[in-house]
């Protein structure tokens, strides 16, 4: 008994401390308690292992509680840049929840455009330091910026903004940016919304009216080749030629007094006249005058217009002067000189034969020939087309053959005779005027039986000499016969 005691409390006690549904259950049908086996307990729920914690990426801001030095308020009392003596002293200081590689961050300063602030280069880099705040009670670790932007005198009031850029690398090397905003405050600059009062400016004084100044007109001119057989109107490369210009003074009322012309010759022209200036000491409202100069043209000077520049100067009014340029332009033109020669012409032909001539050109001028060509005609002449020597430069010869067919005369009673013949030379000129040149010859055309007859009549001479060689023969035959004869006679 003393031993079931125990067990018996013990059984009480873990009944009291089971739910009342297993104590009702447990009383309607008691058992044993037993331990329950290991297939019939509840599958064991595993503990899930704690996650590793992610950091969050690293952040700079401002440290707006501590009080640093240079400034009059913390930033969460409203802190505002100081301005004196010229500067705008701005304090930043810069927290991050993180370290940050190699302790360091690189700040960049954007001041705006037209503000008060003199524009310099302020980036640069701010170190991790420990910084003494509160008036020197306390220390603080992060990164300050103590910057001093200079002003710019003569600088407007106004509240202007300055952008503080900084940048970072974190612990993983990942970039780490914030942009702040401050505003400088300036109130020893000048105030743009008072306009200065403007000074008082004492009137001018009226001035004269000035007359228009006058002007002086080439009113006409006149170009004239001095060589001898010069057509008009025409000058030549290398000819000697004058210049004639009638100026016409436009004014109504006023005179041009001490008026001098100069004349400014084109490049490579000479001068013939003893100046190139000329002096006029007065010319009235509404005259005119000549003006005459002398010079010569290149002989190379290729064909164009050529201007002559004239310069002058005078004084009008009580003292104005005034003074200008006019132009005359020069038509110069390089003239051309070909010779040609009709080479191979026989002087007779026989009637059907046909003949080849050579036609040749020589440019004898500086200019250059175009489509130069020859043309023949002729009673009893048929040629085989034009002979085309093309374009001809300056010093150049050019030869083309032509094949001309003897035929029958058709402007007589017999197809046979002397022909006259021309052969004209066309070509153009550099402007595209045409020229030309002709010359006449003179052919026999014969029968092609007058070549038999002449044969015939050279054999008769040949005959004749036969026959009287033969008649010698005999006569000295006749002469020796009788002689021998006689010599007979006398020896008897």
């Amino acid at each position: 008994m003393k031993r079931l005691l125990p067990v018996l409390l013990t059984i009480c006690l873990l009944w009291s401390m089971a739910p009342a549904g297993q104590a009702a259950e447990g009383a309607a049908s008691p058992a044993p308690m037993a331990t329950p086996a290991p297939s019939q307990d509840p599958p064991a729920q595993e503990t899930p292992a704690p996650s590793t914690p992610v950091p969050e990426a690293a952040a700079l801001y401002i440290d707006d509680q501590n009080l640093y030095p240079g400034m009059g308020k913390s930033y969460s009392q409203g802190y505002v840049p100081t301005v004196e003596q010229g500067q705008a002293l701005v304090v930043l200081p810069l927290l991050c929840d993180t370290p940050l590689r190699g302790d360091w961050v690189r700040v960049r300063i954007s001041l705006g455009e037209g503000g008060p602030f003199v524009s310099k280069n302020y980036e640069r880099t701010i170190r991790l330091t420990e910084n003494p705040v509160n008036g020197g009670r306390g220390k603080a670790a992060g990164y300050l910026l103590s910057l001093a932007l200079e002003l710019r005198p003569g600088r407007e009031n106004g509240s202007f903004p300055v952008t503080v850029t900084a940048v970072a690398r974190d612990m993983a090397g990942n970039p780490v940016e914030e942009a702040f905003t401050l505003y400088v405050n300036i109130t020893d600059g000048k105030d743009s919304s008072i306009l200065p009062t403007p000074e008082p400016v004492a009137p001018e004084p009226t001035p004269e009216p000035v007359p228009l100044g006058p002007k002086l007109l080439i009113q006409s001119c006149r170009v004239e080749s001095l060589e001898d057989g010069a057509q008009e109107g025409l000058v030549n490369a290398g000819d000697r030629l004058r210049v004639s210009v009638v100026l016409l003074n436009s004014s109504k009322s006023e005179t041009l007094e001490n008026m001098s012309l100069t004349a400014q010759l084109p490049e490579g022209f000479a001068l013939l006249s003893p100046t190139d200036s000329l002096y006029v000491e007065s010319l009235g409202p509404g005259q005119t005058m000549d003006a005459v100069f002398d010079c010569q043209a290149p002989l190379d000077a290729p064909a164009g217009q050529y201007a002559l520049g004239l310069g002058y100067d005078f004084a009008y009014h009580n003292g104005l002067t005034a003074q200008g340029t006019g132009t005359v332009r020069l038509n110069i033109r390089q003239p051309l000189e070909l010779e040609f020669t009709l080479g191979g012409m026989p002087a007779e032909a026989v009637l059907s034969d046909t003949v080849q001539i050579s036609v040749q050109a020589i440019n004898l001028s500086r200019a250059k020939a175009y489509n130069v060509r020859a043309k023949l005609e002729g009673d009893g002449l048929a040629p085989a087309g034009t002979a085309f020597l093309g374009d001809v430069e300056g010093g150049v010869s050019a030869e083309k053959p032509l094949q001309v067919t003897i035929t029958s005369l058709t402007g007589s009673e017999v197809p046979y005779g002397q022909t006259t013949g021309t052969i004209t030379y066309l070509f153009e000129d550099g402007e595209g005027v045409a020229h030309e040149q002709s010359e006449s010859f003179s052919l026999t055309i014969k029968s092609p039986f007058s070549a038999e007859k002449a044969g015939q009549a050279a054999d008769k001479p040949g005959q004749w000499w036969v026959i009287m060689a033969l008649l010698g023969g005999a006569a000295l035959g006749f002469a020796a016969f009788f002689a021998v004869r006689a010599l007979r006679r006398r020896r008897i």
